[in-house]
């Protein structure tokens, strides 16, 4: 991700090669902008994505923390395709939904990339009724049903941290079943 604070082209393409060089790789995958910022024109901020995109030093352009409204400005800024969005999104924080943004991103393609995906901890050590239920039904854990949730969706991906080998290991036990 790029802070806004180098949104401008130069700064932009500047940040860009400085996070490259700092991680030691020649380009990356997906390069993201981190949230909209209004003080600098899209069309200069999209041109210099265009440009990096160009150079080889991304493989594809991202967006986090923009609505349905900032993300069709800045596509319509752009030569190519915005691929992903980065928003917060999870079973107790259900804007994306709400707001018609995950809608959009199926109907358009572009992979919704959830973050905080157990709301801080919150969805592990409340007790929900529904989510308890579907806990026991699967033998499955709370958490393991709130990550399978998000990426059992068409067109969500999502990011679980953790330091805890504990905790990474249930978010994995999130893979590789579907609920019905």
């Amino acid at each position: 991700k790029v802070s806004p604070v180098h949104f401008s082209r130069q700064a932009l393409i500047a940040a860009c090669k400085a996070s490259l060089s700092r991680v030691g790789v020649d380009f990356f995958d997906l390069y993201l902008l981190h949230r909209p910022n209004h003080l600098i024109p899209i069309e200069e901020t999209m041109g210099a994505m265009d440009e990096l995109l160009k150079l080889g030093l991304i493989k594809n352009i991202g967006v986090s923390n923009f609505n349905v409204e900032s993300f069709d400005e800045a596509q319509s800024v752009t030569k190519n395709k915005i691929v992903a969005n980065q928003v917060h999104y999870n079973l107790k924080f259900t804007e994306p939904e709400v707001s018609g943004l995950l809608s959009h991103h199926q109907k358009n393609d572009v992979m919704l990339i959830a973050w905080r995906p157990v709301e801080k901890g919150f969805l592990a050590r409340e007790h929900f009724a529904v989510l308890d239920e579907m806990a026991k039904k699967y033998k499955k854990t709370p958490v393991q049903i709130a990550i399978n949730w998000l990426i059992s969706q068409e067109n969500v991906v999502t990011l679980a941290k953790s330091s805890n080998i504990e905790h990474l290991k249930e978010n994995l036990g999130a893979v590789g079943w579907v609920m019905k």
